[in-house]
């Protein structure tokens, strides 16, 4: 055999054995590298799932957290609009302050001024106190003199007053006696003593001033604002009208110088005499 052979064969043969031993401990380090890598892949899934669990975790509490922070900020508008709302009250409640104040310094003010204001009419008073006593013995006897010209001005205004009656009273004769005077001259006869007539000469006019009941008889009177100044007397007839139409017929029954009550004598059916309604002595003559 030839020398190279051999040292091929041995060549081979070493390397056979470098190659099994290759061999053997990659064998080792497979099982050893398939094991760590399957170690690996279960750390990773254990990982992933507490990754995923982490994260759902944090999710939930994400949400939590933003329902909270839409919360917080809600009430941080609350507060918002309630300090706004405080600050108004706040400021008006200064302003508030403030005037009292100025009010209350007035108030001070004007007691600083009312007592000397009291003490100077404490002095007046005192002075006014000493005239009133000097006053009032003047006063006694001006009241002597005053109860004096009273009593003298109670008998003029008696004297007055039965003048006026005895003035009044000639009057009425001088109307009465103008009144005949008339009616003779006009040739007009009043009829039968205590009968209703008509006068007699211009018409007199007037007008109703009250519609009353009389109380004995319960029939209507009727106040007119003519007397025996406008010749009116008793048991003149006088009429009543309203516009166009005619109302009544009146018969005086009792006469003053400027007034006259009369009874209703004659109505128009469904009239009755008013207040202000025309009186006159005859119509359309």
């Amino acid at each position: 055999m030839h020398i190279l052979t051999k040292v091929f064969i041995v060549f081979a043969a070493v390397l056979s054995l470098v190659l099994a031993a290759l061999t053997m401990a990659y064998s080792v380090n497979a099982d050893a590298i398939v094991s760590k890598y399957n170690d690996a892949q279960q750390e990773t899934a254990t990982a992933k799932a507490k990754q995923q669990a982490a994260t759902a975790e944090y999710a939930d509490a994400a949400a939590v957290a933003t329902q909270q922070i839409h919360g917080l900020q809600i009430m941080l508008s609350d507060i918002a609009a309630r300090y706004a709302l405080l600050v108004t009250e706040n400021a008006s409640l200064t302003a508030s302050v403030q005037a009292e104040r100025n009010r209350a310094d007035a108030i001070e003010n004007q007691i600083g001024d009312s007592l000397e204001t009291t003490k100077a009419q404490a002095e007046v008073i005192d002075s006014q106190r000493k005239e009133l006593s000097s006053l009032r013995e003047s006063e006694l006897g001006l009241r002597r003199g005053s109860l004096e010209l009273e009593d003298r001005v109670n008998d003029l205004a008696s004297q007055n007053d039965v003048f006026n009656a005895t003035i009044r009273a000639l009057r009425e004769q001088l109307a009465s006696a103008q009144r005949a005077a008339e009616l003779a001259m006009a040739g007009v006869c009043s009829g039968a003593e205590g009968a209703p007539y008509e006068a007699a000469g211009p018409v007199i006019r007037g007008r109703v001033t009250q519609v009353s009941t009389d109380p004995a008889s319960g029939q209507p009177l009727i106040e007119i604002d003519i007397g025996s100044n406008d010749r009116v007397s008793e048991n003149m007839q006088l009429h009543v009208g309203r516009g166009q139409s005619f109302v009544a017929t009146l018969v005086v029954v009792r006469t003053d110088l400027q007034s006259a009550v009369a009874r209703v004598s004659l109505t128009n059916e469904g009239a009755a005499v008013q207040l202000g309604d025309l009186v006159a002595s005859r119509f359309g003559r």
